[in-house]
């Protein structure tokens, strides 16, 4: 017996609209497939429309860039799923999936999946809603402004010590920070080698030493807190750069689309123009 249930179908987000009914009356019409190690279990460029969930194994998802070479894009267990776009639309698979194991798989053709949409049409307006949630999901994300100026990010959330805590790192590490601690300590030790009756700290200099060792502290505390900071801010951009890449991702995925669009019209152009060109031949 399978260990996809009725219950795991209904995780998978194509399906996830779906009632028991519609749901059980699915996992029937689905066949077992298996696949020895090293074995493809789906091919870039295939035009076989099919959709499988892995019930035992694993597989390598994977396909080759520009210059040739591999690129493996992901490795799915049990549970998992691939091909459901290629089953909906009827385009050619964009990437290549090899067993790494003995692989079983659940599979669902294209023929049979309209099938059994024609005869539930509620399924069918449940994967309807569920596609329209991912259009308006993408939209969503391509509406959103992601860049952004971490600096202005981070600042909102800043207290008011962390910025006492900046201004006094940033000043400790200045030039105007360093005269006045040459000047001060030039003159207490200046006017305690002679004796003086205003500062009374005899060489040594012990209090002196104290003073700078509490200051070296007290600095060291504000410069990591500042640093601290810093990091988190690094964090927050870092985010924003990832959120960044995946927006160009789908908007150059949009593009490629629509490029495939203008592709088919003019091919489908071009074939007018050739078929009229040999009907005016023909008739001459």
């Amino acid at each position: 017996m399978g260990t996809i249930t009725p219950q795991l179908l209904a995780e998978i987000p194509l399906f996830s609209n779906m009632d028991k009914d519609e749901i059980g009356e699915l996992r029937s019409i689905m066949t077992e497939r298996i696949y020895q190690p090293g074995q493809i279990c789906m091919k870039a460029g295939d035009q076989n429309a099919t959709f499988q969930i892995i019930e035992r194994g694993e597989v390598e998802v994977w396909l080759n860039d520009t210059e040739g070479k591999k690129v493996v894009l992901d490795n799915l267990g049990p549970g998992k799923f691939f091909g459901e776009l290629s089953m909906i639309s009827g385009e050619s698979r964009s990437a290549t999936a090899t067993s790494e194991e003995e692989v079983v798989t659940l599979e669902l053709s294209r023929e049979e999946f309209f099938a059994f949409l024609r005869r539930r049409p509620d399924a069918a307006i449940d994967v309807l809603t569920e596609l329209g949630d991912r259009l308006k999901h993408t939209d969503d994300i391509l509406r959103t402004r992601i860049s952004r100026n971490p600096n202005d990010a981070h600042d909102q959330t800043l207290s008011i010590a962390q910025r006492i805590a900046d201004v006094i790192a940033d000043f400790s590490g200045s030039m105007p920070f360093l005269l006045i601690n040459l000047t001060v300590f030039v003159i207490w030790i200046i006017t305690n080698v002679f004796d003086s009756k205003l500062f009374r700290d005899p060489y040594p200099f012990q209090f002196l030493t104290m003073a700078v060792s509490l200051e070296a502290i007290f600095l060291s505390i504000f410069v990591l807190i500042s640093q601290n900071r810093q990091a988190a801010k690094d964090r927050i951009k870092a985010d924003l750069d990832y959120q960044v890449d995946v927006k160009s991702e789908m908007e150059m995925s949009t593009i490629m689309v629509k490029v495939h669009d203008i592709e088919q019209k003019l091919h489908h152009i071009h074939s007018d123009l050739l078929e009229g060109k040999g009907a005016i031949e023909s008739g001459k």
